[in-house]
């Protein structure tokens, strides 16, 4: 670990660290096998739907609260010029307020949230596409579930995890049936399954110190760091398995952005097109109009969860009990 008078350190080391980040990345442009052109199509008369949640959270002596919000935002095209913006279920709906009082500990606590937020937002998607019969759904973030909010099965949690997975095994189902192309979209991935797979179906084939290097590199790398060298606006990468028939591209969407992650069933490139179509005209971010309206819309603040927390322990007329000593600190 470093201390902050050493920051000139770091720094160095950073630097030298990206420098061989994109010496792999000009390697790897050599190949005509991993890299593919998306571009921008007419609209034309689609109906394209994004969703998107909010969530803030509270732990107090006596119970847990999560406050979410979840919202779907429907995009209509005339000509492919935007026409109309729906709203499920309202343009601004109230947070929805979920607790527990099992005695969970820090770490289930946070698969707790996630899960239920996970599952809001899954019930919003569901009955916004029934409803719009949308072309085209996006939701931001992950279509599958995070392996750390997979709990033990022992765990007074994991009904929760089987219902999230049912519900998205309905989305997958009702895509299909309406006809409706499903996907999510990463804005800030940390993951590392195209590093992983460069090494293992590419560097593990060859040899010589400089590939030894090359998989160094990749063991200190995330997808959208070693990317950013690697595509050009307008290019995603191969297909990627991610099992149970989901399927992964990273795809570069702004000049000056990390690509985003998008996770799909079927359609890839209708998907990657209306995507970055939704994605590209700004030069320094690169995510789809339809989602960033959801985000706006959707976001919760701590200040929210203040005010019902307060509004709560007014009620119960036992404010010094309920919330943690270190929030009640006069100084």
């Amino acid at each position: 670990m470093e201390s902050l008078e050493n920051l000139d350190n770091v720094i160095e080391k950073i630097q030298k660290i990206e420098v061989e980040k994109r010496k792999l990345a000009e390697f790897l442009k050599k190949r005509d096998d991993l890299t593919w052109k998306v571009g921008k199509i007419d609209l034309g008369d689609m109906k394209i739907g994004g969703e998107d949640g909010g969530v803030t959270k509270k732990t107090t002596h006596l119970i847990d609260f999560v406050f979410l919000r979840a919202i779907s935002v429907i995009f209509e095209y005339r000509k492919g010029q935007l026409k109309d913006v729906l709203y499920f279920p309202y343009p601004s709906p109230s947070p929805e307020v979920t607790y527990t009082t099992e005695p969970l500990s820090d770490v289930e606590f946070k698969i707790f949230w996630s899960l239920r937020r996970v599952r809001r937002e899954l019930e919003v998607s569901l009955d916004a596409i029934k409803k719009f019969s949308p072309d085209v759904f996006l939701i931001d973030g992950s279509l599958m579930i995070h392996p750390g909010d997979v709990p033990k099965t022992e765990s007074v949690l994991f009904d929760d995890y089987k219902e999230v997975k049912e519900k998205i095994k309905q989305l997958y189902e009702i895509g299909k049936k309406s006809n409706c192309m499903v996907a999510g979209v990463v804005e800030d991935s940390r993951s590392t399954t195209f590093c992983n797979f460069i090494e293992k179906e590419i560097l593990s084939k060859e040899e010589g110190p400089k590939i030894e290097k090359m998989k160094e590199v990749l063991k200190r790398s995330k997808d959208t760091n070693l990317l950013y060298y690697l595509l050009e606006k307008g290019e995603a990468t191969r297909e990627i398995d991610c099992g149970d028939g989901m399927k992964c591209i990273y795809m570069k969407t702004a000049e000056f952005d990390r690509p985003i992650r998008v996770e799909f069933l079927d359609d890839r490139e209708k998907i990657a097109n209306i995507i970055f179509t939704l994605s590209c005209e700004s030069r320094n971010y690169g995510f789809p109009n339809v989602l960033i309206e959801a985000d706006q819309r959707a976001k919760l603040s701590e200040n929210d969860s203040l005010y019902y927390m307060n509004h709560i322990a007014s009620r119960l007329g036992i404010h010094d009990l309920f919330f943690l000593r270190r929030e009640n600190r006069p100084f």
